[in-house]
């Protein structure tokens, strides 16, 4: 599979040429002088086309959140009022949700339905953050689900964010008994506490070894 070099941990390159499948179809390339015709910005179309050079017609596994995540990664859609801000598709949503999977000017990943609310620096990000929920999901003893309310009762000043994934509305925290993903994104858009979702993964045998913790 021909991925780029050198921007993703060992975890997270092993985990997308285990999982993922990639299905070249130049769609951004095709579209982009019909695109460029119904007035979009031609340094955007180039944009798009970059990314799915990048990443695009990457399919890998769903998320545990956001219905799943994008069904692949790549620009689909370069149409509407995203793209006049600067925004392109980071790709199609898998299952039917109320916002766009987006990337912004500064190529941050994230959500937009109103507004647009970035969960990780990169679309990077958003596959490190597959790659470890894949992992720590098959070695964890206990898995909680906590929301609203309920996350308040967890001890964040304690906590160190996991390394390696570079989250905005979403974080990875870690302390000594456990790992803790925490997704702030539905709510930033909902703008209802209780949306707010902590995942507590606990009883991780050899955490360092099974984790590869420390290694980039």
């Amino acid at each position: 599979m021909d991925l780029p070099a050198g921007v993703l941990s060992r975890r997270a390159l092993s985990f997308v040429r285990a999982h993922g499948q990639r299905k070249p179809s130049n769609r951004a390339q095709r579209f982009a002088e019909q695109w460029i015709k119904q007035g979009l910005d031609r340094a955007l179309v180039q944009q798009a086309i970059d990314y799915e050079r990048r990443w695009g017609d990457l399919y890998l596994p769903p998320s545990v959140l956001y219905n799943g995540g994008p069904k692949y990664l790549g620009p689909d859609l370069l149409v509407g009022r995203w793209s006049d801000g600067g925004y392109i598709e980071a790709g199609p949503a898998r299952f039917s949700v109320s916002y766009d999977f987006l990337l912004g000017p500064d190529g941050a990943f994230g959500i937009g339905d109103i507004e647009f609310i970035p969960l990780y620096a990169s679309v990077e990000g958003w596959i490190e953050s597959l790659a470890l929920e894949n992992e720590v999901r098959s070695v964890a003893n206990e898995i909680r689900k906590l929301r609203g309310p309920e996350v308040s009762s967890l001890d964040f000043s304690a906590m160190l964010p996991f390394p390696g994934i570079p989250g905005l509305s979403e974080s990875w925290l870690m302390d000594d008994g456990q790992i803790v993903f925490v997704s702030r994104g539905i709510s930033l858009i909902s703008g209802h506490l209780d949306d707010v979702v902590a995942i507590v993964y606990s009883g991780i045998p050899d955490r360092e070894a099974s984790l590869g913790l420390w290694s980039s």
